[in-house]
């Protein structure tokens, strides 16, 4: 990709309770001349799965190829672009357990991160939330809570940005 080639920061953040889970992105190009946020209720989806659908959908709202900085409080989401897509994308998404061959968790989701990577070069990094999954809290202040993680982590990117730091490939296929 050239160098003047468009750069974001895709933001993510997801809680779940009993019911199912709240999924949230924000999406900013780096000169700040664009920005959306989506959210959304899936109801009996939990986990890692919403987390996920909020790396998905976020993706898949960016207007052209381009360079994308992800910020995921989501563990499982930063290993699985740093070192599980490409094998997994080579296995067709499925992984030995066992002496068999099963499908990769959320592998529908996962391919659809892999569809995304052929245009953008997707680059993430681990941002911390304040609150965690387990943390039993009522409805409005979880939302409060997973936007104010939001624009921390995206604060944060943006002073990396106009500081000069540049974004690099962390998930790149060989």
């Amino acid at each position: 990709m050239r160098e003047s080639t468009p750069q974001y920061l895709l933001a993510t953040g997801s809680r779940s309770d009993i019911e199912g889970g709240r999924w949230q992105f924000v999406l900013r190009s780096s000169d700040r001349t664009f920005e959306i946020a989506e959210s959304d209720f899936e109801a009996n989806h939990f986990g890692d799965r919403v987390a996920l659908l909020a790396v998905v959908r976020g993706l898949e709202a960016i207007p052209e190829p381009s360079r994308v900085m992800l910020l995921t409080p989501s563990r499982y989401i930063l290993n699985g672009i740093r070192h599980g897509l490409c094998t997994w994308e080579d296995q067709d998404f499925k992984i030995e357990r066992l002496g068999r061959r099963i499908a990769v968790r959320n592998h529908d989701l996962w391919s659809r991160v892999a569809h995304a990577r052929q245009f953008h070069r997707i680059s993430a990094k681990y941002c911390r939330s304040s609150l965690s999954e387990n943390e039993v809290a009522d409805t409005w202040s979880a939302r409060t809570s997973l936007v104010d993680d939001i624009q921390l982590a995206l604060r944060n990117a943006q002073h990396e940005i106009e500081a000069g730091s540049t974004l690099n490939s962390l998930a790149t296929c060989a």
